[in-house]
Order: structure tokens, then C-alpha cells, then sequence
């Protein structure tokens, strides 16, 4: 009797958002293909193999004992929702998922807003991760990894651990094909670069399996990025990071944040965090339709406050995410104009004639921030303010923190991004130092243990901000905006945030360090002299 022939068959995995309806296309992953001859099957199963075995030694490696593991994970899921910057409602691909230990620090880091989609190559790790019960994640154990997928299916692809020299090439294929024109990966790969991992190889040369092999050239970054761009990525980035174990103390962080943009110490991080975007017209950074307005205390009660300096290429954008986010908070948009030489003003006029809770306030010279908050300020009219800067676009669903601390019970929340949880993409180095330094001071002299009170993003209670006295005209107000309410004993408490320089399209910030210093020197000393002759005892 001859032996019953194999045929192809596959397992459709039917795609829905939050709510249980049907988006996107079906996924159809491959179980069996006994139908081709056997020296073609042979052929075609060999990389299926590796995907497997890369998968295992991972797993295997963080099953060996290591008191850093679950907090390098956690922060790098958290870097990863950030710095990408992982918009809401969009779908979100998990590449080499395993037993999905990393996968449960995403799903807490991307906060239940997204669908997350973890592909396995093993299938006994897919029954382990399966019973995790993760919410709005779906495992998928794939036995043909490049027909997993249709062409164009996901916004953000990541991974962690997995980009090793025998698949990275087929990854990157892959992460070609099924990202949406637009849509961005990120993925975490051993740097082997660092002079200690060259050491240890020198010591134990052995050729055993290694599941922190390198990508390519023993971890040279270049080599990722010309591969990345020969198969057509656009804004290739390979960034340090773990130069040393993630602490969780502020000084921990502070040091950390140096070492991995100091030019001679980054070369020592353990990890390279590798991003690039597939090009064609873009559709994941538009404004989600996703709502993030979940506390009724503050349905049509916030004010926005937001100065401007020729910022006529962001208004719009940043308006429209705001709405999509936050519109049921919203009360009004208070856009300054302050004296902007490009057509900010006109810009901003021509949104509001279609939407009315967009008011315009135009400001007469000299310039400055200070000036601009406290005409803000003074123009708004809800029961609270969150006051933003308009290159916050990016960040603008990180916002959510704040509300939920303020609707917790503290009167004003600081967005803090010197934190844990926080990601700072193309940060100056210098930049980090001054602040470190400038935060070190402010809490020896004034008594108060804070991370980033400088930074203008904030969400109070309107009173607090409308009755504080804002002396300096220029960036350093948003000291006195952060340090004041402390001092005068308020309830206010620091959110984890992140930090995205501007891209060429955003426009130039107007922020000069040497300019700008000697002001955040000043509006310090004078508030510690206060402090000491009591001026801020029992004001509230």
C-alpha cells in the first residue's frame, strides 16, 4: 500500500481590535507541507531550524540565574513603546516572542493600548506564553516564517535578543515585507563591540552555540546599517545602551544616561538598540482615534497651554493629536504667538475658524517663554492647565500619566524625563550633563528630592498656576513653574516621560544653552535665598 501523501494546510488567525470587530487582513500561518519533494523540503526547512534554535538558546540564557534580567527587560520594553514612538490603536509585532517573558513587559509598557501580535518559532514556547493570558496579544507559532504574514500588515515590528548573524539578514526581509509603508522596527541585539565581550571571547574561544552572537562583523554598527539600507530602511539608527545595569536610584539613572552618550564610555554598553523606518508615505504617526480621556473629573475642564516660536509645521499636527487623544478633556487649545516670524499666527487662525475650542493669543515683543506662559495663563479658562511646548507631538500619549496622577489626588503632575521608564532619543550630551548637574544643586540648596522640574511639561490645577508669580521672562520660568509649587507645599508629583529631539521637518528650537544658563543659575539662587528667609512657609 503506498504511504497517503501530505498536503499543504495552515491556521488562520481572524485579526479585531479592542472591541472584538474585524480589522486588517486574516493571518495565515503554515503548519505542514509534506508535498515537495524531499531534497526541496530539506532546503526550505533549514532556516525555519535557526529561527527555532536562536529562539531556544535565548530562552535558555534567561533561564540562567541574573539579578538584572527582569529589569533590563522591563526597561527595554518601555524604551521601546517610547522611542519608537508606539502610536495607540496601531498593530505592533513581537518577532520572536518565545515563552513571552518579554512580551508581558510590553503589554504593561504599551499600557493596553495596542494589538500586539508575538510570533514563536517553538512550538512548546507558544503553549508556555499562551497560558500568560496576556491582554490584546495573540501567539502565533510560525513552521514557514516568510509566508507567516501578508505584505504590509504591521505598524512597528520589535524584538529583543533575537537578531543574531544567522537570521538577521532574513529579519531584516521580512520586517520589509510586512511593515506598512511608513512603519518602524526596533530591535535589541548583544553589542560584542564592547572591549569586555572581545575579552571574554579571547578567553573562551570555544565555538559552542551562543545566543548573544552579534548580527554582523562582531557587532560593528556600520554593518547593521549598511545591511538595513541596502534593503531599503530610511533613518537607520544603532544607539548604546546598559553601559551599566539599569538602577533604579536617581543618581543610578543620571550616571547611566551620561556614560551611554559620553563618546569613550558608550563603547563599553552591553546592548545596541537598533531602529529604522520602511520607506513610503507614512500613516502611524497621524493622530490616533484611540481616546485616552478616561477620567470623567476632567471631561471639558483642561485648558492647553502651548507657546509658540515659528512653529508654523507643527501646529496642526499637534492640535489634531491632542483632539484624537484627549478631545473629551479639552476645553480649549490656548496657542501663543510669541512673535513668530513665520505664519504660526495664520496658521493657528485658520484651524480655529473650524475649530472653535482653538484660541489664538498674539503677543507683542520682546519675545520669551516666560512672557508667553503668563499671557497663557492668564488666557485660559478651564479648571485645569497642561502646558506643553509644541515639539511634545511626539510624546502626546504620555500625557495619559499625568492625568491619571492628578485624578489620583495630587494637585499637579511634572512629566519627568530623567526617570526608570523614560527614553531620550538623540539628546545633546552636553545638554544631559548641565541638566544633571543644574538638578544635583537645585536639590542640595532647596531640601527637595526631584528629577526634572525644568522641563514645561505640566498638568496642575488652574489656581496654582494662575496665582504663582512668574519672574523670569525667558526658558528659565519653567523653573519656577516646577520648583515654586513645591516649595509652597503643594502635592506635586513627577511622571516618567520621554524626550524626542526634532526632526529637519519640525524646525529649529530656539533653546541655547549658553544663553540660557546663567538665567537657570539665577532664578535658582534667588528662590533657595527666599526659601531660607521663609518666604514659602504656609502659603497654601
Amino acid at each position: 500500500m503506498m504511504p497517503q501523501r501530505k498536503t499543504a494546510s495552515s491556521r488562520t488567525c481572524v485579526r479585531t481590535d479592542f472591541a472584538g470587530r474585524r480589522v486588517g487582513a486574516d493571518v495565515h500561518v503554515s503548519v505542514e507541507d509534506g508535498g515537495r519533494p524531499p531534497v526541496e523540503r530539506q532546503a526550505e526547512l533549514l532556516l525555519p531550524d535557526v529561527w527555532r534554535r536562536v529562539e531556544m538558546a535565548r530562552e535558555r540564557a534567561w533561564d540562567e540565574p541574573s539579578r538584572w534580567r527582569t529589569a533590563r527587560l522591563r526597561r527595554r520594553a518601555y524604551l521601546a513603546s517610547r522611542s519608537l514612538p508606539v502610536m495607540p490603536g496601531r498593530q505592533v509585532l513581537e518577532f520572536g516572542a518565545g515563552s513571552g517573558r518579554w512580551t508581558e513587559h510590553l503589554v504593561r509598557a504599551l499600557g493596553g493600548q495596542n494589538f500586539i501580535t508575538a510570533l514563536v518559532f517553538n512550538s512548546d514556547l507558544e503553549s508556555l506564553a499562551r497560558s500568560k493570558s496576556l491582554s490584546n496579544t495573540v501567539f502565533l507559532c510560525a513552521e514557514d516564517v516568510r509566508s507567516a504574514f501578508p505584505t504590509d500588515t504591521f505598524d512597528y515590528i520589535v524584538g529583543t535578543d533575537i537578531l543574531t548573524e544567522e537570521v538577521g539578514a532574513a529579519v531584516l526581509e521580512v520586517a520589509g515585507l510586512w511593515l506598512k509603508p511608513g512603519g518602524k522596527f526596533l530591535f535589541y541585539v548583544p553589542n560584542l563591540s564592547n572591549p569586555l565581550a572581545w575579552c571574554r571571547r579571547l578567553l573562551d574561544p570555544s565555538p559552542r552555540a551562543n545566543p548573544a552572537r552579534s548580527f554582523r562583523k562582531n557587532g560593528n554598527p556600520k554593518g547593521f546599517i549598511d545591511e538595513a539600507r541596502s534593503r531599503g530602511f530610511s533613518n537607520v539608527e544603532v544607539t548604546p545602551c546598559e553601559v551599566v545595569p539599569p538602577l533604579r536610584s536617581s543618581a543610578g539613572q543620571a550616571i547611566g544616561l551620561i556614560l551611554e552618550r559620553a563618546p569613550i564610555a558608550r563603547r563599553f554598553s552591553t546592548v545596541l538598540c537598533l531602529r529604522g523606518t520602511k520607506r513610503g508615505i507614512s500613516k502611524i504617526d497621524e493622530p490616533s482615534q484611540v481616546s485616552l480621556a478616561t477620567h470623567p473629573q476632567f471631561l471639558g475642564t483642561v485648558s492647553v497651554v502651548v507657546p509658540c516660536h515659528n512653529e508654523e509645521s507643527n501646529i496642526d499636527r499637534l492640535v489634531r493629536t491632542l483632539l484624537g487623544l484627549y478631545g473629551e478633556y479639552i476645553q480649549e487649545i490656548v496657542i501663543v504667538d510669541d512673535n513668530s516670524a513665520d505664519q504660526t499666527a495664520a496658521v493657528v487662525a485658520a484651524i480655529a475658524r473650524t475649530e472653535p475650542r482653538v484660541k489664538l493669543v498674539m503677543r507683542k515683543p520682546p519675545a520669551g517663554v516666560g512672557r508667553a506662559l503668563r499671557d497663557g495663563y492668564a488666557a485660559a479658562a478651564g479648571k485645569y492647565i497642561l502646558t506643553i511646548d509644541c515639539d511634545f507631538v511626539n510624546i502626546a500619549p504620555e500625557f495619559k500619566g499625568l492625568f491619571d496622577t492628578v485624578a489620583a489626588g495630587f494637585d499637579g503632575a511634572i512629566g519627568s524625563r530623567f526617570s526608570a521608564e523614560s527614553a531620550l532619543i538623540r539628546y545633546p550630551f552636553v545638554k544631559i550633563v548641565c541638566n544633571r548637574g543644574y538638578h544635583l544643586l537645585l536639590n542640595l540648596l532647596s531640601g527637595k528630592r526631584v528629577r526634572d522640574v525644568s522641563n514645561n511639561l505640566k498638568f496642575y490645577r488652574a489656581d496654582i498656576l494662575k496665582g504663582l508669580k512668574i519672574e523670569e521672562n525667558h526658558f528659565a520660568a519653567n523653573v519656577e513653574t516646577g520648583l515654586k509649587p513645591l516649595l509652597l507645599g503643594y502635592h506635586i508629583q513627577e511622571v516618567p516621560i520621554s524626550w524626542i529631539n526634532r526632526t529637519a521637518d519640525m524646525g529649529k528650537s530656539s533653546f541655547n544653552l549658553l544663553k540660557v544658563g546663567p538665567d537657570y543659575l539665577r532664578v535658582l539662587l534667588r528662590i533657595t535665598w527666599r526659601k531660607w528667609r521663609g518666604e514659602y512657609r504656609n502659603s497654601c
